[in-house]
């Protein structure tokens, strides 16, 4: 398979050398230099070749404005609706979308006039030269290979276009790729495809679009005069007036027309991936295929649940309701099953990243196809028809085990729903659908990222304190019980896959040991992980086996027993295999009173039982520390990858072992300097994996100091900012780091919302914590801007809004540990930027329990089953928002919180994790409605809201009633007059609000750039009912 990509590739490269090789001395045909004027109808006549004739060696940079042929459609062109307005005489009219100004000033059409050019800039073809014409017009003769044997030298001119129909390049991504890098330079390989796609001839829609949008670019470049030097030679591979008529005739005879070429490049050119859905969804008619699969493109940045339920809504009405009708006639092709995999996988890709619980809504969709198409798939061949069916339904199972990357094991649910409602729609199909050996490995690594269940818990209480674990019979019950009890969900799709006829591999003894092992092996931990990495060398596996062992143990004594252990005879360890050992050494003793059972987690080992063993067994079983164990790897030359970079960088705490770290993991010395601050070279930077820059900007925030060091060549103070400055370089070069990964901005975030704060060098009178909320909203406005909002950015705003009203009420820690406070404020500066972010806050909490609206005109919502939120809400984020509200001492929001939550109770979707008592999200909430009863006593309440809150106890006893909530508010304290901290911060908070000119006349100046730069997005408070910030 690899060396036919390669001979495709060298074919490619070696028909753009064809293309580009042309003789110095000869001419080169092109457009005529200069378009005559306009004449009654709105068309354009060209000059002919002759009277444009220019000198020689004009070359491709003398073409003119690309016109366009005409063809007559062979369907009717669409009804113009209200929203359509023709603004141009044109014999293709442009289509201008209602509301959109700025239409007029996008790209320019390639028919569209443009400014005579000088004589000089004529084209480079004279009709002196008749050889070149006629070989360019015709495609007889000698081919360059022939003339080669027969040492005949070549015909001066262009060579012929690159004509294969099945080209071995993908234009819907080449098309993609020009339409991403936009003015940036292009390497040698990708110039060479996209050179290739210019020169094609072929009917493909996806051509033919490609052709239309680089002649929309060059008219472009012509008309306004700017330089293209990263595709100068462009023009003179696409084609002349002829050929583009011919072409849209050919276009035609399919029903298509130029006005559907623009109004898919019109949709194309959208400046976010929000803004192309809706152009997408704007007209309700039928796209091909490929143009829905770029709007789906991973480059695309959606950040709304609006424009994935829109897609959803447009699949339904235009890609599968057709299908169902018989006597409807049919507006586009066959749903082919290559092209729904494409669209199935990008769609969960979207999903996955802005709204997991729609994971569950893509399973639908996939169901509702595979009970539809037989009719257009399959056709009469039963056994074909089956075939595609099973490809398509094993490739949605093998898409849903891909974590989401906010947030993987709170949302890991989905992915298992998702599954079952797959599993549950084979069932009712005949002949079933069958599961494929990674089909099972897929549904075995969904379980293992699952919470275990009651019966797995108590098999795991129930395991022996030695090693190996086995399981124990406690009473007589135990001894009755069915030996399948002590198999885990993992473990029994492992035996289901046996019985099937599907052989064990290397891959299935790793995913069974972190499922708990099978009847008659030896035992092991059920531990909540991703599962094995898929590595594509069937060999690695025999270390995962390994790597698993390690992983499935309760403590650092287990996991050295089986480090020692390898699967294989004389098989010497690899870095992954130290990677899990040091993990397990570097990670943290369980607290006494903590909840967790061994594998719930793996940053947490328990103690180690040492029974009867003697002091000489216990040394022998006693691991190395991580430093000897780092040691004895290194002496075995053998080299830190990348995820035992991450580990060692996340668990040192000195800059100077993270930066040796990165030395023996083979990094040059100069994106060491880079990472410290010494140098600027990008390229470098960009050397290092994302996961690596993570773990080191984790570093930088964990090593920073609040406080000053004297000595300027230390490297203990002043690391946030160095961490913010290299992040914007490093996601500046990697365009796909800057895409997806959140990771390093919110590392930033937490340590400025936790226990960090910047010193200001050089200016003494600003306060440290005024400086920290500075540089958090501006990060956050970035990172918000970039990659969209979630409900960690906005569990740390919380976290920052309260530490920023506790630093403005306590003038001192002092002050602030016994609740005390002083006749000094902190910075009144503050006050302002306070407000910004409450303002912020409260927005972004508005804009997360909005319910999601789809289209009216369909029926996706209940078909799919579409989610009504977009994000996951969890009880510790309403109890971090109630307490920011609480420092803010605003009860009204707080009141409205509150009856939020109890209206939630009716939608099972939302909290359902905090409905059960016992559950850990439960006892959150029961604090955050104890925390909202202790404030409000303490809070400026009228009558009304004395009165609001009678109805909301009334509501909260109708729900208990009826609905059989389980929720409740506690009684009124009655150490009322006791005041906690945020009391006390709220009533001084509220205080600063009547004296304002202390910071509202002189606002410093970063002030009124964060207030100035913050006014677009951020709404009145009077329109949000927010008073009192």
């Amino acid at each position: 398979m690899s060396g036919t990509k390669g001979s495709a590739l060298r074919g490619v490269q070696a028909t753009g050398r064809r293309l580009a090789t042309t003789p110095k001395r000869c001419q080169l045909p092109a457009w005529s230099s200069v378009c005559s004027s306009s004449i009654s109808d709105g068309s354009f006549r060209r000059h002919s070749t002759a009277a444009a004739a220019a000198p020689a060696g004009a070359g491709a940079e003398a073409e003119n404005v690309l016109p366009t042929g005409s063809a007559a459609p062979a369907r009717p062109a669409p009804p113009l609706d209200a929203s359509t307005t023709i603004i141009s005489a044109d014999p293709f009219p442009v289509l201008e979308r209602a509301g959109d100004l700025n239409r007029r000033n996008r790209i320019p059409h390639a028919w569209d006039p443009a400014e005579p050019a000088p004589s000089g800039a004529a084209a480079s073809i004279t009709s002196a030269d008749p050889s070149v014409v006629l070989w360019h017009a015709t495609r007889g003769g000698l081919s360059r290979r022939e003339r080669r044997l027969k040492d005949e030298p070549p015909v001066p001119g262009v060579q012929l276009p690159f004509e294969k129909k099945f080209t071995p390049f993908s234009p819907t991504k080449t098309l993609a790729m020009f339409i991403r890098r936009k003015a940036r330079k292009y390497p040698l390989e990708k110039w060479c495809v996209l050179r290739a796609l210019a020169s094609n001839k072929s009917p493909r829609l996806p051509g033919c679009l490609a052709q239309f949008m680089f002649k929309q670019r060059v008219a472009h470049w012509r008309k306004s005069r700017t330089s293209f030097y990263h595709l100068r030679g462009l023009p003179s591979y696409l084609e002349t007036e002829q050929e583009w008529a011919r072409r849209i005739k050919r276009l035609a005879m399919k029903g298509y027309s130029t006005s559907d070429l623009e109004e898919w490049s019109w949709i194309l050119e959208g400046k976010t991936g929000d803004e192309i859905v809706q152009r997408f969804v704007s007209r309700d008619t039928f796209k091909p295929y490929f143009l829905m699969n770029m709007v789906l493109g991973r480059d695309k940045r959606i950040f709304q649940a609006e424009s994935l339920a829109a897609i959803f809504d447009y699949i339904s009405r235009h890609y599968l309701e057709p299908r169902q009708k018989l006597n409807q006639k049919r507006v586009g092709p066959e749903f082919r099953s290559d092209v729904f995999k494409i669209m199935m996988h990008r769609l969960m890709w979207h999903c996955a990243a802005i709204w997991p619980a729609a994971l569950i809504s893509v399973a639908h969709l996939v169901a509702t196809y595979l009970e539809t198409c037989h009719v257009d798939v399959g056709g009469d061949d039963s056994v074909r028809w089956q075939r595609i069916r099973c490809r398509i339904f094993n490739s949605a199972l093998c898409a849903l085990d891909r974590r989401t990357p906010i947030a993987p094991y709170k949302h890991i649910r989905y992915n298992w729903e998702a599954q079952k409602v797959l599993l549950a729609a084979s069932v009712r199909m005949r002949p079933h659908l069958l599961i494929t050996q990674n089909g099972y490995r897929s549904i075995r690594r969904v379980l293992l990222g699952m919470k275990k269940t009651p019966a797995e818990e108590k098999a795991m209480i129930r395991s022996a304190k030695t090693w190996p674990p086995y399981r124990l019979s406690w009473d007589g019950v135990d001894e009755q019980r069915d030996r399948q009890e002590d198999l885990s969900r993992s473990a029994k799709a492992g035996i289901m896959m046996v019985e099937n006829g599907y052989p064990s591999q290397p891959i299935d003894e790793a995913l069974t040991k972190l499922g708990g092992s099978l009847p008659g092996r030896q035992r092991t931990i059920m531990t909540r992980t991703d599962g094995p990495p898929k590595w594509n060398s069937p060999n690695m596996f025999v270390y995962a086996t390994w790597v698993t062992a390690i992983e499935a143990t309760r403590n650092v004594r287990e996991a050295w027993t089986e480090f020692q252990r390898p699967p294989r005879p004389n098989l010497q360890p690899t870095a992954d295999v130290y990677a899990a050992m040091l993990e397990k050494l570097f990670a943290e003793q369980v607290p006494p009173d903590s909840p967790l059972l061994p594998g719930d987690s793996r940053h947490y080992v328990f103690p180690v039982h040492d029974s009867n063993l003697s002091a000489y067994e216990i040394s022998r079983l006693t691991p190395p520390s991580p430093e000897d164990l780092y040691r004895q790897m290194r002496e075995r030359n053998i080299r830190p990858n990348d995820r035992l970079l991450e580990l060692l960088l996340r668990n040192t705490n000195s800059i100077e072992a993270g930066l040796q770290y990165i030395l023996d993991g083979g990094y040059s010395a100069i994106a060491r300097q880079a990472l410290v601050g010494w140098s600027q070279d990008v390229e470098q930077i960009n050397t290092l994996p994302v996961r690596v820059f993570d773990a080191w900007i984790k570093l930088l925030c964990k090593t920073h100091s609040n406080y000053p060091d004297p000595d300027p060549q230390s490297f203990s103070h002043n690391h946030i900012p160095l961490a913010i400055k290299i992040t914007k370089l490093y996601q500046q070069g990697n365009a796909r780091a800057a895409h997806k990964d959140k990771r390093p901005w919110y590392t930033i975030l937490r340590a400025l919302a936790t226990d960090k704060y910047i010193v200001r060098e050089g200016e003494g009178t600003t306060h440290p914590h005024l400086h920290t909320l500075k540089v958090f909203m501006k990060a956050y406005r970035l990172t918000v801007f970039a990659k969209g909002v979630d409900t960690t950015i906005f569990d740390l705003l919380s976290l920052m809004v309260r530490k920023s009203t506790a630093a403005l009420a306590f003038e001192t820690r002092k002050a602030k540990a016994t609740a005390t406070p002083t006749e000094k404020y902190g910075d009144l500066r503050m006050v302002p930027v306070i407000r910004l972010a409450a303002e912020k806050l409260h927005a972004t909490f508005k804009e997360m329990v909005r319910p999601i609206s789809v289209p009216s005109n369909g029926d996706a919502s209940t078909r799919f089953e579409l989610p009504t939120l977009q994000y996951t809400l969890t009880a510790p984020h309403i109890f971090r928002y109630m307490q920011a509200l609480g420092c803010l001492g605003n009860a009204q929001l707080m009141l409205s919180l509150v009856n939020w939550v109890l209206d939630s109770w009716l939608d099972p979707r939302i909290l359902e994790n905090a409905r059960e008592p016992g559950e850990p999200e439960y006892k959150v909430l029961m604090q955050m409605f104890a925390y909202f009863m202790e404030m409000w006593p303490h809070l400026p309440v009228n009558d009304s809201l004395q009165t609001m809150l009678v109805r909301t106890r009334q509501k909260l006893e109708a729900l208990r009633q009826t609905q059989g909530c389980t929720w409740h508010l506690p009684a009124k304290r009655m150490d009322g007059d006791l005041k906690g901290t945020d009391a006390v911060v709220a009533a001084r908070w509220l205080n600063t609000q009547l004296h304002t000119d202390t910071w509202l006349n002189k606002p410093s100046r970063v002030v009124r750039r964060v207030r100035q730069g913050a006014a677009a997005g951020t709404q009145n408070p009077k329109e949000t009912g927010m008073p009192g910030l």
